[in-house]
């Protein structure tokens, strides 16, 4: 069963909507639950379990995602349930902020714990994306989604930032996740709405597909490999950036706050022509340049003079992220092999959750044993560039992505 050019038309409007709506949660989650657990008295040590630990929790989900795709092939409730699990995050922060004590690690040990249910909803979006619109439009959807996401991080960032300074703890994060909660259940509806193609009885009953069956495909072994080394390379300068504009350039919390609304805008703005660019030019292309203007916003970040300069590493970050989001989806679609969609998007999100996990926590250890911040910021600019060189060496070439049959 495919869909009709007005079903896919309907399902992007719905995607954009969702989106937006979802946005609150993402801006509590992993930009103010991380602030509020240090400013509880967490360790260095428990908020690198904070981040590394949930990344290792997506690993596992992603890994078994295929088994929960076979046991539940249908989206609404595919979908459903682990990400109402996983949204449920906003009642227990609160709740968790009443405990007489350790209530940072309460709160660690619970995001931890719910992002094996996100893994599983992470997945599950993954395998439909490509079946909610059109083959030839795949790549406007995701840039879509993406734009969308960098409206909402800029306007929701700023509106929850407003009730946390106002008001005294807990109060302030009662009300901040009861209005993202109310907020992401909107969202939830409208995800609801979204009709998919579904899977074919053929997908639903496949075997499992093993790592040896995507090694024996050479687009999609190769793929694998670029993942990890590109996805390793864009998240493990992460505490470095954070390092080197708070400790060597000195950044206040205003200061910091400017670079991230320049990302987030020049994200937003850069989204709208990404499909343009993938026609133009082919997934791999593009995912190359976005590699190598990824790690040019290094470069610019570690030979920064003043805070200004950061702003232009925010206005080349925010543009090449956009860009290599959406041909990483892209180039994912491209390179699976097209019986094995379902099991290879799972070996994908694992391999990209490993890269999350390991990379800042590598990174992190470098640094702690003496590795200077601006070598590190360098090491992982050029890996982001060699990542983005072999795309074009050992990726489809073709302009436009083919979906999975449906």
């Amino acid at each position: 069963m495919s869909l009709s050019y007005r079903e896919a038309i309907r399902n992007e409007r719905l995607n954009a909507v969702e989106v937006v709506l979802a946005t609150p949660f993402i801006v509590l989650v992993t930009q103010y639950v991380p602030v509020l657990v240090t400013r509880l008295g967490a360790s260095p040590l428990l908020l690198g379990i904070l981040t590394s630990g949930a990344a290792l929790m997506l690993t596992l989900a992603s890994a078994l995602g295929p088994a929960w795709l076979r046991r539940v092939p249908d989206w609404p409730r595919n979908m459903s349930i682990p990400l109402l699990l996983w949204r449920s995050v906003l009642i227990w922060v609160p709740l968790l902020l009443l405990l007489p004590a350790f209530q940072a690690e309460a709160i660690v040990a619970m995001v931890v714990a719910l992002n094996f249910a996100a893994g599983f909803s992470n997945y599950t979006f993954t395998t439909f994306l490509a079946r909610m619109t059109l083959s030839d439009r795949l790549a406007r959807l995701v840039s879509s989604r993406w734009t969308m996401l960098g409206i909402g991080m800029a306007v929701f960032t700023v509106i929850l930032a407003a009730i946390l300074d106002a008001l005294p703890r807990p109060t302030n994060y009662v009300i901040a996740c009861a209005l993202a909660f109310a907020i992401g259940m909107v969202g939830f509806g409208v995800l609801r709405q979204v009709r998919p193609a579904p899977l074919d009885a053929q997908a639903a009953a496949r075997p499992r597909a093993r790592l040896r069956d995507f090694l024996a495909h050479p687009p999609a072994r190769d793929y694998l490999l670029i993942t990890l080394l590109a996805q390793t390379a864009v998240n493990a300068p992460g505490p470095l950036i954070t390092l080197q504009m708070v400790r060597v350039l000195q950044a206040t919390d205003v200061d910091f706050g400017w670079y991230l609304a320049i990302f987030w805008v020049s994200l937003a703005a850069v989204g709208l022509v990404v499909p343009q660019l993938i026609e133009r030019f082919g997934n791999a292309r593009v995912f190359a340049i976005a590699c190598v203007g990824l790690g040019l916003q290094l470069v610019v970040l570690a030979f920064a003079p003043s805070l200004p300069v950061t702003w232009i590493a925010g206005f080349v970050g925010g543009a090449t992220s956009v860009m290599f989001q959406v041909t990483a989806y892209g180039l994912m679609v491209q390179c699976a092999p097209p019986e094995k969609f379902e099991g290879y998007v799972g070996a994908y999100s694992a391999a990209a959750n490993f890269a999350i996990f390991a990379g800042p926590l590598v990174m992190s250890a470098l640094t702690d044993a003496g590795l200077p911040i601006v070598t590190g910021l360098l090491i992982t600019a050029v890996a982001r560039a060699a990542a983005g060189g072999l795309s074009l060496r050992m990726t489809p070439q073709g302009a436009v992505e083919k979906a999975p049959a449906t």
